[in-house]
């Protein structure tokens, strides 16, 4: 079976973190891991199963000070593949 091409412009690499995602401002982190990810994007996988808005925030501590932005470009199940928006895509 022929592997499929790589479309990504810059590489993933494997990435086993816990985080969090924060849907809107006035809900709590929903817990997800981060299975690979780039300088322009994560796929990430959720904990249990809750809606994805188009634009959410990454939460990548617990006190939530690190976090990225992030527009939601594919989902299957509780995996989520997002993009790291720059700021004049934003």
């Amino acid at each position: 079976m022929p592997s499929r091409a790589e479309l990504r412009r810059k590489p993933r690499r494997q990435f086993h973190y816990n985080a969090g995602v924060l849907l809107d401002a006035t809900s709590s982190p929903k817990a997800c891991a981060i299975s690979d990810i780039s300088e322009t994007g994560a796929r990430l996988v959720l904990a249990t199963e809750c809606e994805l808005p188009e634009r959410f925030i990454l939460l990548l501590t617990r006190s939530g000070q690190a976090r990225r932005q992030c527009r939601l470009v594919w989902r299957d199940g509780l995996a989520a593949g997002v993009a790291f928006p720059t700021p004049s895509q934003e």
